[in-house]
């Protein structure tokens, strides 16, 4: 009975998958705001009128509930040789069922178990929208491509194409990506760079540009879209660092897509330099093989910035009264705070209650213990730079 509602799932998403592909790829990155939100509306009804159809022929009214997993039910970190295997294969099956028409995939769904039913949800959020927040789409992409080479299995190649067309739609005119495609307001249209998203993203775009083994299925025309988004993406990254009092410093967790300004979020994350997020911008521009001069100096500012700014003698622990504090330890890794004030440069914690804080032991339990305040990731920056500095850095750099 699994075999056959796998079997039938599989058929039933490579038909939607081939009816929606032939949109998709009609489908251009816009050059204007008002394009983008345009096609974000185009590519939301897309998604709305497949569920329609689904809901019509199963004679429901609502779809069915996703099921929720914290980390989307499968190990993501398999190689393409697992996907070569029965279950890898199943597995593989599974998240391809759970791609929407527009192509994109959620966070936080059960993508092990067992295939989309015919009317059921894409994903456990409201009104589901598919997403980059927490590795979604990008993780997703990464398996297709995987399975893809593990069997030679074209439905994998155009899942991966698709979710690429969707990450290239996606981009805002102006290089940057929100947390959400189609868009669906408030703090998921900023360009995020909280958990990794837009680093997730340009890794992929990066990949396809650069034609590397796993991704030479992908189309020529794909390519070239992709290695003009790679150009406005690391543009967008240089224009977005912030400058304070004429001093180039480091990046938000998030950027207001007009005007490139760090922005708030949610109550708990205010508008600040991020240190965890700006430490995976910096590692992105260090991989470039032929990095420009203006990515050299942004890639230098936010290297002498960590330098100012690490925290050594302190681990970031529990503590007393169950609570997370810096606890002195001679032998610990530097640390960063998570925000620093876009002001003073220092430390600033962020509460449900919307306001800030400058001692994280001012904040409720829940906040103390349910978000990462401190960081050890600019410390990988400090450790490579040495290694990147003597290989592009010359007296006219500066």
């Amino acid at each position: 009975m699994k075999t056959c509602r796998l079997l039938l799932a599989v058929i039933l998403a490579t038909a939607a998958a081939s009816c929606s592909a032939d949109r998709l790829s009609r489908a251009q990155p816009a050059r204007t705001l008002a394009d983008y939100r345009a096609l974000s509306q185009q590519l939301r009804q897309l998604d709305r009128e497949h569920m329609a159809r689904e809901l019509a022929q199963q004679q429901r009214q609502k779809p069915l509930p996703a099921v929720y997993a914290k980390r989307f039910g499968f190990d993501p970190d398999k190689g393409s040789n697992y996907y070569g295997t029965p279950e890898g294969r199943r597995i593989a099956d599974i998240v391809l069922s759970y791609q929407t028409p527009s192509g994109g995939w959620s966070k936080r769904t059960e993508m092990g178990k067992a295939p989309r039913a015919p009317g059921q949800a894409f994903g456990v959020e409201k009104d589901y929208i598919p997403t980059f927040d927490n590795g979604a789409t990008s993780t997703q992409f990464w398996v297709m491509v995987r399975a893809y080479g593990a069997t030679d299995d074209k439905r994998y190649a155009q899942a991966a194409e698709r979710a690429l067309r969707l990450i290239l739609l996606a981009q805002y005119p102006n290089g940057g990506w929100p947390q959400s495609f189609p868009l669906r307001g408030k703090y998921h249209e900023l360009i995020t760079f909280n958990d990794g998203a837009i680093g997730d993203l340009l890794e992929i775009v990066r990949a396809a540009a650069q034609n590397e083994l796993a991704l030479q299925f992908l189309p020529g025309d794909l390519r070239r879209l992709a290695a003009d988004s790679l150009q406005r993406g690391v543009q967008m990254l240089v224009k977005s660092q912030v400058v304070i009092d004429g001093r180039t410093t480091i990046w938000g967790a998030q950027h207001d897509p007009q005007t490139l300004a760090p922005a708030a979020a949610r109550a708990f994350e205010p508008a600040s330099l991020a240190s965890k997020e700006s430490a995976e911008v910096v590692l992105f521009l260090m991989q470039l093989k032929q990095p420009s001069d203006a990515v050299k100096r942004a890639i230098v500012s936010a290297h002498d910035w960590f330098a100012q700014h690490r925290i050594a003698g302190y681990r970031w622990t529990q503590a007393t009264h169950n609570y997370r504090e810096l606890v002195p330890d001679q032998d610990a890794d530097p640390l960063w705070a998570r925000f620093y004030d876009l002001g003073s440069d220092r430390p600033v914690f962020g509460d449900r209650d919307g306001r800030v804080y400058y001692d994280v032991r001012q904040l409720s339990r829940e906040r103390n213990l349910g978000y990462g305040w401190y960081t050890e990731h600019p410390n990988k920056v400090m450790k490579q730079f040495p290694a990147w500095a003597a290989q592009h850095l010359q007296r006219a750099d500066g």
